[in-house]
């Protein structure tokens, strides 16, 4: 992927910081639908920027794909072509492949061991190769989402002989897709705004989803079993580009930052609110809701580690940090 030298976006940002009195207008995006509790937490962020900065910073944000695919938009930012993304924190894999690492089917036993990770150096030293070498700055990473689960179509998932062999929906992410093949399945690149119709005409067998979006994406429509894998802790991020953010005055800064932990803390309240009546409304359209015995998960989980000697080989996950992920528990 091309980007803009280090040097040249640092001299673009030193020159907007001289003008950082000045009123600016971002551009956001995101690739979830309007209903989304993502999508719903992204307006909010951008509702407090602007009452916080009393219309100092103005942000415009496009849901639902409007300005391309996850993938897209964030090299976008890199090249200071788009401002904003808010979307999986896994997303920046694709510029510090590494990141990768939190899309690696059952790595973490729990969402605090998911947690323990997300705040350890290594996740650290990811975020500071992010910003200085790609121009990502990334702003929030609170916004938790529920455990991704497994969407099937004639019957929940029993253990890994259910999925062997069939054809998954996987985003463009070179772990998520490693991951995919681990655990004895077919990944199918398919971008999220063309997923609902990509299995409806059978391009995939099956789905993973976060568990919130399982009722905003709508593919229970055309997946009506859905197995609690907790195969992922995942997360959304608030990322901006770095040029775009040193535009503005140390005050700014903070109350910008602010809003996206703020605006984290809307979307996990949004989603505890409403778990419960859209598993109710899903029930009640004949979706079936299966748990996953932690026996079972212990088995995706001993395929994955086998798997990690070719991840270490192929440059997605750095030698030895398999061991210290294990000992983050």
């Amino acid at each position: 992927m091309k980007h803009l030298p280090l040097a040249s976006l640092t001299i673009a940002g030193l020159l907007a910081a001289s003008a950082a009195s000045a009123d600016v207008t971002w551009t956001f995006g995101g690739i979830n639908p309007p209903g989304a509790p993502v999508t719903q937490a992204s307006k909010r962020f951008a509702e407090l920027v602007n009452e916080r900065t009393e219309g100092r910073v103005t942000i415009n944000f496009y849901e639902g794909s409007q300005l391309g695919s996850g993938p897209a938009q964030i090299e976008a930012m890199s090249v200071g072509a788009q401002d904003g993304y808010i979307s999986s924190g896994s997303n920046a894999s694709n510029l510090v492949k590494e990141f990768g690492v939190v899309d690696i089917p059952f790595v973490f036993a729990s969402q605090q061991h998911f947690l323990n990770f997300m705040e350890s150096d290594l996740a650290t030293g990811l975020k500071d190769e992010l910003r200085d070498d790609f121009n990502v700055r990334i702003l929030a990473t609170n916004w938790f989402r529920e455990p991704r689960v497994f969407m099937t179509k004639g019957d929940c998932v029993h253990g890994p002989a259910d999925i062997a062999g069939k054809r998954v929906r996987s985003p463009n992410l070179p772990m998520f897709i490693a991951g995919w093949e681990a655990i004895g399945t077919v990944p199918v690149t398919i971008s999220y705004g063309e997923t609902y119709m990509g299995l409806s005409q059978g391009v995939a067998d099956m789905a993973e989803s976060a568990g919130e979006q399982v009722f905003s994406s709508k593919f229970y429509e055309v997946l009506p079993y859905v197995t609690d894998a907790e195969m992922m802790y995942p997360q959304n991020s608030v990322y901006i580009a770095e040029t775009s953010f040193q535009q503005l005055s140390d005050e700014d800064k903070e109350i910008v930052t602010k809003a996206a932990e703020d605006a984290g803390d809307y979307f996990v309240s949004l989603v505890a609110e409403e778990t419960a009546p859209n598993r109710e409304t899903m029930e009640a359209e004949g979706v079936t809701f299966c748990d996953m015995s932690d026996e079972v998960r212990a088995e995706f989980a001993a395929m994955v580690a086998d798997s990690v000697p070719t991840f270490e080989e192929e440059g997605l996950l750095p030698e030895g940090w398999w061991d210290q992920i294990q000992a983050m528990k």
